[in-house]
């Protein structure tokens, strides 16, 4: 088969270093999901409204990049198919652009804006230029089943790890960096985070074999949409994707005002529980694969789906006691980092599925417009949590909120993601059925 060599499947330490990936990218995009919020409103000043609509235009506008290069990666145009060449250019100045979110540069309230508009955008299309490639490495190192769980599993291991390590370092290393002076802190904090996630991105560059090369496409970019929109596998995936991403900037763009605001608990209490979200997710993310074979994809996302509602119930009106509210969030997090491996696993087999159902080879535009649909949903989310802010009236540096401002406050933080488990839960049955997805892709054999 073209593009096959030898050695036909990645061995452990191959599939380790592929976490990296997103260990540096759910690093670097998980500090802007955590902290530039809070950095807009509270440190550089700008208004909750402005910072709303900054979140959702600026990450439409800039999502649109990834199926242009998609289309890059299906027609051949750039680095000759090749996937790992995007990770070798584009992963430093992807870490340099986080920094430059964060640089508060001495200007006037317009320039202020203007500012924040041109480095998130630009740090969102250098996001995709990493992301995209790295998302469809699986689909050219290998086309074993188990060997592309095992890459999900290690990717979700650096995602979730990233998540831990945002919590945990940012907001000291501001503190140690700035000695309370968030205007010094940020900066110094986000250089030394965007040069390490620079240089961890890196590492699939190098050490990732690309085995089975993506075939290109005749087909004009109509008929590639068109292959797409008859793929109900990967339609179902990426709707319950995307949903998870909304629910993420929830977590992210709220941990630290619930945490101040509701509990009333120092800012740090919310980087706490972005950490345990992390390590939580972590251990989910390890199990995971054995789930899988005991009741199948599907249901190892609706089941712990309905567990993180119930967690999170008793997070919202249990007691509150730091135990029992990092016990109950750790849960949470924990029942959804079991569903990670799994998403990604079906974004591979569905985009082979379609393939295989359409006759229409579309990889680079299917991974890039799930990426598209991921990024509008994490600009959502993103624009939610500050809109959340603005309409409950919140107050930066005020006393005390009033009940409305906490009413939205809490409502964005615990009441969006237990409606969006619930959707994702019954969203994720209409995926074919195993027996489905065996007849198709590998037919003629026992399922």
């Amino acid at each position: 088969m073209n593009g096959m060599t030898d050695n036909q499947r990645p061995g452990l330490w191959e599939k380790m270093s592929f976490g990296f990936g997103d260990l540096a990218g759910n690093a670097l995009f998980g500090i802007t999901g955590a902290y530039l919020i809070y950095y807009y409103i509270n440190v550089y000043g700008l208004s909750p409204a402005s910072v709303a609509i900054l979140m959702l235009m600026a990450r439409v506008v800039d999502s649109g990049v990834d199926p242009v290069i998609g289309y890059l990666i299906d027609h051949r145009l750039l680095f000759n198919g090749k996937i790992r060449p995007y990770l070798g250019w584009f992963s430093l100045p992807l870490g340099f652009l986080t920094f430059c979110c964060f640089l508060p540069l001495p200007l006037g309230s317009t320039g202020r804006l203007a500012w924040a508009y041109a480095t998130y955008l630009a740090m969102g299309i250098l996001f995709s230029l990493v992301i995209v490639p790295y998302g469809l490495l699986p689909n050219t190192m290998t086309r074993n089943r188990e060997d592309r769980l095992m890459l999900s599993t290690f990717r979700m291991m650096g995602a979730t790890l990233a998540t831990l390590l945002v919590g945990t370092c940012i907001l000291p290393m501001v503190h140690l960096f700035g000695k309370n002076n968030e205007q010094v802190g940020y900066p110094m904090a986000m250089a030394v985070a965007g040069l390490v996630g620079g240089l961890l991105a890196l590492i699939p560059a190098r050490t990732c074999h690309e085995r089975f090369a993506l075939e290109t496409d005749p087909h004009p970019l109509r008929l590639l949409v068109g292959s797409l929109l008859r793929n109900r596998a990967w339609i179902v995936v990426t709707i319950t994707l995307s949903l998870f991403y909304i629910n993420l900037t929830a977590f992210y763009g709220l941990s630290v005002y619930y945490s101040v605001e509701i509990l009333h608990r120092p800012e740090f209490f919310g980087g706490l529980l972005i950490s345990v979200m992390g390590g939580c997710k972590v251990v989910g993310v390890i199990c995971s694969p054995r789930l899988v074979r005991t009741i199948g994809p599907r249901y190892t996302i609706v089941f712990p789906y309905i567990l993180s509602v119930t967690s999170l119930a008793l997070f919202t009106f249990g007691p509150n006691n730091t135990y029992c509210l990092l016990g109950f969030f750790g849960l949470t997090c924990f029942f959804q980092g079991l569903t990670l491996p799994v998403f990604y696993t079906m974004l591979a087999e569905s985009i082979d599925f379609g393939a295989a159902t359409t006759g229409i080879r579309a990889a680079g535009i299917a991974y890039s417009v799930n990426s598209f649909a991921g990024k509008v949903a994490w600009a959502v989310g993103g624009s939610l949590s500050a809109a959340m802010l603005e309409w409950g009236g919140y107050i930066p540096h005020a006393l005390a909120q009033t009940e409305r401002a906490r009413a939205f406050i809490t409502f964005g933080f615990v009441g969006l993601p237990a409606i969006i488990a619930i959707v994702s839960s019954l969203c994720i049955l209409l995926y074919p059925s195993d027996e489905q997805i065996h007849s198709v892709l590998q037919p003629g054999e026992p399922a």
